[in-house]
């Protein structure tokens, strides 16, 4: 959930938006590192040196997320989470979101 994520995001957690291009652009996740779902498995050496790091996945509403954390941690990724509800969860929370 949304209070997870900043714990783990506070404590040094990777945040991996995998949404697609428009989406990250209309808002994400402050510093979070955007690969979209699809680039994955091509871009995957990107985050390497995360692998035994927490990584908090993100997308729209949890779904496109929950299937990176399954590829990620099919590749070894040790703590991996999804962010539950995705971004629509943050912004309900009213945790901040960067426009770029």
């Amino acid at each position: 959930d949304t209070l997870e994520a900043t714990r783990l995001i506070n404590q040094d957690a990777l945040v991996l938006d995998v949404r697609e291009d428009k989406e990250f652009a209309a808002g994400h996740i402050p510093k979070a590192r955007h690969i979209p779902l699809g680039a994955l498995p091509q871009r995957i050496k990107e985050i390497e040196k995360f692998k035994n790091k927490p990584i908090v996945v993100n997308c729209r509403s949890g779904q496109r997320s929950a299937r990176a954390c399954s590829m990620l941690k099919k590749q070894g990724f040790e703590n991996v989470v999804n962010l539950a509800g995705g971004i629509m969860a943050w912004e309900s929370a009213n945790l901040p979101v960067e426009k770029k």
